[in-house]
């Protein structure tokens, strides 16, 4: 439990010092005033911006960054606990604009849903797209096929859920668009905060397993090897 503590302690750190905390508050805040006194986008898309996207981005620069401060103290982990604890502390960050979102949506729009439920879809979120994030910049090759990489991810997955909340997309391809971890956790946020008698629940629960699925699979597959073999490149002969 010590080494994990350490983890997330030394992220903290890391995104304090670079500024990153203050960059997530900021934006959060923008948010949170543009959804309770505008009605320029629905307050929805500010919401999956800060779940798809901003996690994406946010634990691969700060992964980037780490190599900048590299402990042989953390190194002395096991890969299990040194995963699982850096993607705790990217969670850690995701509560800002989550707090945010809940006082503008519930405080000011007087939004009526169930807390629990958005607290839990918004968490799966937020850890499965922590996740993609690190996919990414672990089997990019250069800079250039990194950005590459999210140039992609973000226009053909992360929009999605953007136009399936505007009514942009026909819910006959619900099934083709299942492969969207974006788009599996918009569902599930629709379903929340607007539900709609015509939705069916059973593919809020496949929603749910298949993010689950994802997770799962990218950890076990790509995440932990690769933690396994930085910290292993990363030990003194």
């Amino acid at each position: 439990m010590k080494k994990l503590t350490d983890i997330i302690k030394n992220d903290l750190y890391i995104y304090y010092e670079y500024h990153i905390i203050h960059i997530i508050t900021a934006v959060s805040i923008i948010f949170a005033f543009t959804i309770g006194l505008t009605n320029f986008l629905p307050p929805m898309i500010y919401i999956y911006m800060a779940v798809f996207i901003v996690p994406v981005l946010t634990f691969s620069i700060s992964l980037f960054i780490g190599e900048n401060h590299k402990s042989d103290k953390l190194n002395q982990c096991p890969p299990g606990i040194y995963s699982i604890g850096k993607i705790i502390s990217a969670v850690f960050l995701q509560l800002i604009p989550l707090i945010s979102f809940l006082i503008v949506l519930i405080g000011v729009l007087s939004y009526e849903f169930n807390v629990l439920l958005f607290l839990l879809v918004y968490l799966l979120g937020s850890v499965l797209h922590i996740v993609i994030g690190l996919t990414l910049s672990i089997i990019a090759k250069s800079q250039f096929s990194l950005s590459m990489a999210y140039l992609v991810y973000l226009i053909v997955f992360s929009v999605i859920p953007i136009f399936y909340s505007v009514d942009m997309i026909p819910n006959d391809i619900n099934y083709i668009l299942i492969i969207s971890p974006a788009y599996l956790s918009g569902v599930l946020f629709e379903a929340i905060v607007h539900p709609s008698q015509q939705f069916e629940h059973w593919f809020a629960y496949l929603s749910v397993f298949l993010q689950l699925a994802y997770l799962l699979i990218l950890y076990y597959f790509v995440i932990r090897p690769f933690s396994d073999q930085y910290l292993k490149s990363q030990k003194k002969p």
